[in-house]
């Protein structure tokens, strides 16, 4: 039934995008919405295994229960980042990038000089070779961990390389959402910089990648499983989602100190544009679910030791992201007059993200039955 129903949420977003662009007079606001669901699922999803590689790197017994789900996470959805990216690519590069516009000639655009990193050329090959090295160096780190699960002691030399391969996933992890940070938030605003950005940015997936991880364990992952989700387990999750609420917090104030204190005109406004105005009530809306309302709950072992707690919370993390995305495209492209996410064709294509996640897990699990989706072997991380 499940199945079923996702596959109409997705066919749903599908339809009601093409529909749009059609009939639309003005499609920018299309594309940089499917923009939004792009970088937020992608983000999502390409965290599972990083969360995978950090209990490696850290030694984490706790997290094992979660990691092999979340290495299914990522792998599960590379067919999907790769299309939605080049449907991206070849249908709304010249409305998302001011740089790609058929105006723009010979590096230059309004009088000023543009980078050579500024292309259509170095853009599609820079994100599908950093995604390339990404995907493979976690195929590679997937598959060797599988081996371990065979073996009734784990060799210190299989171990080694394990952490080796973890080191590189969290490498090229940092190294493909520098990307997308780059394209989709800061070369779409004119002449627009912050040497922090891309750090905030992947910081922010890190925060709801744990939290959309956690939530999808308490479906994908039997009851019955090896070493269920227990008090341990959740209050061990939910220090580690307090902790990632308190680092995106100072990476946003980090951002947030530098451009107030510069105060140059062609920084600030950009970015101040998503805080106040029409955007201002949801910008108010994501900082409670992504600060607040985690910050003060977590605190709590009540909180933390109670699974429909701790979920809500998870559940009020994602969304809070959701919003901050949104803030990080759409401002650019609109007034917010009209709020494009409360579109029938912005809630479709958030609900299509979902189900294109969730599907691709669900297709992972039904091709590959043999794969465990708790990690067996003996050692401990």
């Amino acid at each position: 039934m499940l199945f079923w129903i996702l596959l109409i949420l997705l066919l749903n977003g599908m339809i009601s995008f093409a529909y749009s662009l059609i009939n639309a007079g003005e499609t920018t606001t299309l594309w940089a919405m499917l923009s939004v669901s792009y970088i937020f699922f992608l983000g999502l999803t390409q965290t599972g295994i990083l969360f995978s590689a950090i209990m490696r790197m850290s030694k984490s017994s706790w997290g094992r229960h979660f990691s092999r789900l979340g290495e299914i996470l990522t792998l599960s959805f590379i067919p999907v980042a790769f299309i939605i990216f080049l449907i991206i690519y070849f249908g709304g590069v010249n409305h998302l990038f001011y740089w790609a516009s058929p105006g723009t000639l010979h590096g230059h655009e309004d009088g000023h000089h543009l980078s050579p990193f500024l292309g259509k050329g170095l853009f599609l090959w820079r994100n599908l070779i950093s995604m390339a090295l990404f995907y493979g160096m976690s195929y590679i780190y997937f598959r060797t961990g599988c081996l371990e699960e065979n073996e009734t002691q784990v060799s210190d030399d299989l171990d080694k390389k394990l952490n080796v391969m973890a080191g590189f996933v969290m490498f090229f992890y940092v190294i493909a959402n520098t990307n997308i940070a780059w394209d989709f938030g800061m070369t779409i605003i004119k002449h627009w910089e912050s040497s922090i950005f891309t750090a905030y940015y992947w910081v922010g997936n890190i925060l709801a990648g744990t939290a959309f991880l956690f939530l999808s364990a308490l479906y994908f992952i039997p009851r019955k499983a090896e070493g269920a989700v227990n008090g341990w387990r959740l209050q061990s999750m939910g220090i580690l989602l307090f902790g990632c609420t308190l680092l995106w917090t100072y990476m946003f104030w980090s951002q947030y100190f530098v451009i107030w204190y510069g105060n140059l005109p062609n920084i600030t406004g950009p970015y101040f544009k998503g805080m106040k105005g029409n955007f201002a009530s949801m910008f108010v809306v994501m900082m409670l679910f992504c600060f607040v309302i985690p910050f003060i709950t977590l605190i709590f072992k009540r909180i933390k030791l109670s699974v429909w707690a701790l979920s809500t919370v998870a559940f009020i993390i994602c969304v809070g992201m959701l919003i901050e995305r949104y803030l990080m495209i759409i401002p650019v492209f609109s007034d917010g007059s009209t709020p494009v996410v409360a579109t029938w064709t912005g809630i479709s294509l958030v609900f299509a993200g979902l189900s294109s996640v969730l599907l691709s897990i669900i297709l992972f699990l039904k091709l590959f039955p043999k794969v465990n989706i708790v990690t067996t072997f003996r050692s401990d991380y």
